[in-house]
């Protein structure tokens, strides 16, 4: 899990991506991408909107995020690895 800051006029993304252990990270999330929609979503100390992963299996992961998240990418399977995606409601916001 990583985030990307687009700009100026763009706030930071919360991105998560699915590589075997040694490679490097390149590009974008391959598995997630959301924004915080213009300050609808709940966010992390990180500047993007919250979320959290959890290995359940070798081959299983799930994914929590802020429920008021703009998705961008969310991907089901990525390099055999089936994906579960759990919107969570948060009743604060921070600020």
């Amino acid at each position: 899990m990583f985030q990307r800051d687009c700009g100026a006029t763009t706030g930071f993304s919360t991105q998560i991506s699915v590589i075997p252990t040694n490679d490097e990270l390149t590009g974008g999330g391959n598995a997630f991408i959301a924004d915080d929609d213009h300050g609808a979503a709940y966010t992390g100390d990180w500047g993007g909107p919250w979320a959290e992963m959890q290995w359940v299996a070798p081959d299983r992961l799930i994914i929590r995020y802020a429920d008021k998240a703009r998705i961008f990418e969310q991907n089901g399977k990525v390099s055999g690895v089936r994906i579960i995606y759990q919107p969570v409601r948060h009743h604060e916001r921070r600020d």
